[in-house]
């Protein structure tokens, strides 16, 4: 929460009750180390968190939300995801977790 100001990387929501801290590389393909890194997480709201986690959302290095063909663009737009890029700048230490998760979990 902290390292984002307590709001949503895309939309900029800040109820906390509501935010989710979303592992970047999955926990189970993470090891120790890799599950308590704040810089293997973003923090979203929950239609980006659920479309992230199921890989119909990623993000590239310079915060472009990229859109998986799986699903249509009317229903990203039904389920709230509107925004094609992040509102603050990734740090360096997101990078790697992004490639894993770019290459591993997102469905072109």
């Amino acid at each position: 929460m902290a390292l984002y100001g307590g709001r949503c990387l895309v939309t900029g929501f800040g109820e906390k009750g509501l935010l989710r801290a979303s592992h970047v590389k999955p926990w189970s393909d993470s090891n120790n180390l890799e599950r308590l890194d704040p810089y293997n997480g973003l923090l979203l709201s929950p239609s980006y968190d659920a479309a992230f986690d199921a890989g119909y959302i990623t993000f590239e290095n310079d915060g472009t939300i990229q859109f998986s063909s799986q699903l249509s663009k009317e229903a990203f737009e039904s389920i709230g995801i509107l925004s094609n890029c992040l509102r603050q700048k990734l740090d360096a230490r997101h990078l790697a977790y992004l490639d894993y998760h770019r290459k591993t979990v997102f469905l072109p």
